[in-house]
């Protein structure tokens, strides 16, 4: 088998979801360059590869690209913005009449605060049971005003995002999640440029006021002990020992200007801002580029809608397959039809190009029965063919034996639901248009990117 060569980007998503919902059908050219980029191909490989080559042919507008181009505006006013908010956060803890920066306020307000917001988000994670269940204010917020920006028709492939499983979602959320620690480094930057700054253009002290001196000069030393473990073997004057804590502390009654530095105290908090505000930070852009990347690996496009246009594109190949039939298939007549195998064996291999070695009933009240059948489809590598009666659909039984089948065959064996009437001659026939809309709804609903549905067709 050959490796897939689509790649498929955010833009790229955005775009098939626009087009799925705005498109009446697969057009020929379209599903051509669909069903040759997909031959040869099983599974999510070959459902990823013929979107993508169908996709390319019938695009012929760009809302991804469009929503990609404002969120990266936004995004840029908002690093603009929290840069300037974190330059301005340091000029607003210089203290006037001391003409120095209070060290615990510092610490406190500008890096104790993110923290606090990081926690908050961790523990929101937390309570979440997959990463794409929800979107923070922040990103809804961020989100809605993209797509504002990237046009009016972007409700329709949003909703086609939000209905499309896990991963589409969590790409959508990994990059919004991309652009909100984007500003959170700037803000960071902002800090270290604003702290910088006043260092080399002005006098400024460092300082530190309490009514508990021997609680606070404690509990100082133990912070600054801690933060400073980083950075404290290979930059030592950048870690205040007890006696510059002590001497920084601001006694009352102290009516003197502050005298610049010590080197020590701004030397720790450019470090403490650089290590403990600017590095998560750059770590979290990291894991969400990490994170928008493998949830567009791992699309598997098992929404109903995929599934319905993948039924469209891939329609003509049901009938016309020159691949060699696969051997080693157990079919699993469900609820005991009483066909035959000699009658649906013709069918099977020109149609499913499946050979099966084995028959079994299922879901008949005979234990000896279930026996056979979980003992033969464990020795069933090829695959599965779930044979039933159109009209005997029962969703809770037919999710039961997925289940099953899945367990003991394991996860890469394909699964063919193949939903067939018998006639008053016992002879196989074909479904009505209604059984046929409720297994193809049914088999959508299991997500499983190795099940397809298959009718009998008469004329086999």
């Amino acid at each position: 088998m050959r490796k897939e060569a689509a790649h498929w980007t955010l833009e790229d998503l955005i775009d098939f979801e626009h087009e799925v919902a705005s498109t009446n059908g697969p057009a020929t050219p379209a599903q051509t360059a669909a069903l040759t980029a997909s031959r040869g191909l099983e599974g999510m490989v070959a459902r990823r590869a013929g979107l993508h080559a169908w996709l390319k042919e019938i695009s012929t507008d760009s809302p991804g690209r469009r929503f990609s181009t404002g969120l990266g505006l936004i995004g840029t006013a908002l690093c603009i913005f929290t840069f300037v908010s974190g330059a301005s956060a340091v000029l607003g803890l210089l203290d006037h009449e001391k003409g120095g920066i209070n060290v615990a306020l510092f610490l406190a307000i500008l890096l104790g605060v993110q923290w606090l917001i990081l926690l908050g988000a961790l523990l929101g994670w937390a309570f979440r049971s997959k990463a794409a269940e929800g979107f923070s204010t922040f990103q809804v917020g961020l989100g809605s005003l993209a797509r504002k920006v990237g046009g009016r028709e972007s409700h329709q492939w949003w909703r086609g995002l939000m209905d499309g499983g896990t991963q589409p979602r969590a790409a959508i959320l990994w990059r919004l999640a991309r652009h909100a620690q984007g500003a959170g480094i700037f803000f960071n930057l902002g800090i270290l440029g604003g702290l910088l700054g006043l260092v080399m253009v002005r006098h400024v002290g460092f300082f530190w006021e309490t009514t508990t001196e021997e609680v606070m000069r404690t509990t100082l030393g133990k912070i600054v002990t801690i933060l400073s473990l980083p950075w404290s073997g290979w930059w030592p004057t950048a870690a205040p020992g007890p006696e510059i804590i002590r001497a920084s502390r601001w006694l009352p009654g102290h009516s003197l200007y502050l005298a610049p530095g010590p080197a020590a105290w701004w030397e720790f908090l450019l470090a403490s801002t650089a290590c403990w505000g600017l590095m998560p930070r750059v770590i979290l852009w990291l894991l969400a580029w990490r994170g928008e990347h493998n949830a567009l690996r791992k699309i598997d496009f098992q929404g109903r809608h995929h599934r319905v246009l993948w039924r469209e594109l891939t329609g003509a190949t049901r009938t016309e397959n020159d691949t060699i039939p696969m051997d080693g298939v157990l079919v699993l007549d469900v609820g005991g039809s009483g066909l035959s195998p000699d009658a649906l064996r013709p069918f099977l291999l020109r149609h499913l190009r499946v050979n099966p070695t084995a028959w079994k009933n299922v879901a008949v009240l005979d234990e000896q029965a279930e026996t056979e059948a979980a003992a033969a489809l464990a020795k069933a590598p090829a695959g599965v063919v779930l044979m039933a009666e159109g009209w005997s659909l029962s969703p809770p039984r037919m999710t039961d034996l997925h289940r099953k089948i899945r367990s003991t065959a394991g996860s890469a064996a394909p699964i063919k639901f193949l939903a067939v009437n018998v006639s008053s001659d016992g002879k196989p026939s074909t479904v009505n248009n209604e059984e046929r809309k409720q297994w193809e709804r049914f088999v959508d609903s299991l997500r499983d990117p190795l099940a397809e549905i298959h009718f009998y067709l008469a004329d086999s």
